[in-house]
């Protein structure tokens, strides 16, 4: 992309390296997994239906058209499709958990972690205007 003038300032400036960094700093940190695709996989040009790749797809050409299935998808979605499925096949070979990247062996349940936690209390919180001082503002409520 570096390649591209129109692209170029924006992709160097953006940082991919320190954005990978903290992604591998913070997935560690947090007991997760991080999948990385490799530099090289071609998942703009790999049908997310049937897997046929094409040998070319030029950027700009925005639809990816499959021509051994038919699929017609726009070619960012085409990608995240088959990034989100390298994904899954590689978290998937790690054990039996396949949809949560920290690896734990059970879900939390739907009413919290523990079923103790006290909730918030909602409170009347008064809001100063022009009008009038904060006790004003108290009394007239």
């Amino acid at each position: 992309m570096l390649k591209n003038r129109r692209l170029a300032r924006v992709v160097a400036d953006a940082g991919f390296g320190e954005i990978r960094r903290q992604l591998a700093y913070k997935t560690q940190w947090c007991g997760g997994r991080l999948a990385v695709a490799s530099r090289w996989y071609p998942s703009s040009k790999t049908c997310s239906g049937c897997h046929a790749v094409k040998p070319k797809l030029p950027l700009r050409i925005r639809m990816y058209v499959c021509e051994p299935c038919a699929l017609v998808i726009d070619r960012d979605e085409n990608a995240a499709l088959n990034l989100a499925a390298l994904a899954e096949r590689h978290v998937a070979g790690s054990g039996p958990e396949t949809r949560n990247g920290r690896g734990a062996d059970r879900k939390t349940p739907p009413s919290g972690a523990g079923g103790v936690e006290a909730s918030t209390p909602h409170r009347y919180l008064p809001v100063l205007s022009e009008a009038g001082t904060f006790a004003q503002q108290w009394a007239n409520h």
